[in-house]
């Protein structure tokens, strides 16, 4: 579907219309941000918005696929086309990617925090661990491992919190590295008490608390020497206000770090030794698919939303690792390996707060 033409076109029949961006995001009940990447051909208008849209530009359905006006002859071979292109883009939408895995089932949804922290609470409380495995310190994923890429630095004595600390393993990690206080959080009150229950095996005290990492939950503010997490800060309902709320907890001078599936792997799969795109690298958004019996939700962004919403709370980028490592990719012969051999499967970030003297 050619997203641009029809961006072009909803601009064209608003100005028709007289309306300003606002006026028609007002009409419509949405932010004019959204209207304005709609007509710069970023993304489509959700479904259940579209015939309120069609009524208010005078349209229908089938033009807003096409992008233009159609007559009495050019419609019912417009209709067919349209068919054909959805059925195609439906079956590429089922293609998106977690890890290693290939989703079946995924499919485009409006962002609704309570229902997203609801789904994902569920997922997590039950099959989330077995059905995509686990990633824990020193495994930063996508072959990128904390002895090659020494991040943490020296944690003797340091104050520690992870975001989305799963199973306790990264804490122990981190605990074992010398830190002096180690915190976690996560949204699941089962995989809290799982990783209370390891961490007490283990003789590691922690401070845990369950709730959404968007939210304030009383963690100290500026008393963190790092904050840190292993695919965790993609799951957030609302980046902005995660950064913000990190950027609180950390002592001036104090670090970010934190991994997540690269952008560029969630929009492409191996065909043949040759990466295609299944999905527009632009097109952010929440999705839904279904997983090892259960339903997960989450969502798309550009590495350029992360950077930006970093440097907007009040972050100083320090580092951004793409890249695996050479030698273990090369001992690995496994379409995931392959593919991560010619673009990147994930990365992880280095971020620092302004103020205080810099510290390893």
């Amino acid at each position: 579907m050619d997203y641009v033409k029809i961006g072009r076109f909803i601009a064209s029949m608003r100005r028709e219309r007289g309306m300003t961006q606002r006026d028609f995001a007002d009409l419509m009940g949405i932010s004019d941000k959204t209207v304005s990447k709609w007509e710069c051909g970023n993304g489509m208008p959700e479904v259940s918005l579209m015939p309120l849209l069609c009524d208010a530009l005078g349209i229908n359905l089938n033009e807003l696929f096409s992008g233009e006006r159609l007559d009495d002859a050019s419609y019912k071979k417009k209709a067919e086309e349209n068919m054909i292109r959805l059925l195609k883009e439906d079956t590429l939408l089922k293609s998106n990617i977690v890890g290693g895995d290939v989703l079946g089932q995924a499919r485009n949804v409006p962002l609704t925090t309570s229902t997203v922290h609801t789904v994902n609470n569920a997922f997590w409380s039950t099959i989330g661990s077995e059905a995509l495995g686990v990633t824990a310190l020193p495994s930063w994923g996508g072959y990128m491992t904390e002895e090659k890429l020494h991040l943490l630095g020296d944690m003797t004595g340091k104050r520690a919190l992870e975001i989305g600390c799963g199973n306790g393993r990264s804490l122990k990690y981190v605990h074992d590295r010398g830190a002096s206080e180690v915190w976690g959080i996560d949204l699941s009150p089962e995989q809290i008490q799982r990783t209370r229950v390891f961490l007490s095996s283990q003789g590691v005290q922690a401070h845990l608390l369950c709730a959404p990492m968007e939210e304030d939950c009383g963690i100290p503010t500026d008393y963190f020497d790092v904050v840190y997490s292993v695919f965790g800060i993609g799951w957030t309902t609302d980046l902005d206000a995660t950064f913000q709320r990190i950027h609180t907890y950390l002592k001036p001078g104090g670090r970010l770090l934190f991994n997540w599936s690269h952008p560029i792997h969630k929009c492409t799969q191996l065909t043949e030794g040759r990466l295609v795109f299944c999905n527009r690298y632009f097109d952010e958004g929440w999705y839904a698919a279904q997983i090892g019996g259960g339903e997960i939700m989450l969502s798309n962004r550009m590495m350029s939303t992360y950077i930006n919403a970093l440097a907007a709370s009040g972050f100083r980028i320090e580092r951004l690792i793409e890249e695996g490592d050479h030698e273990a990719l090369c001992s690995d012969q496994s379409d995931f390996a392959q593919k991560a051999r010619i673009a990147p499967v994930g990365f992880v970030l280095q971020a620092r707060k302004e103020g205080g003297a810099r510290r390893a």
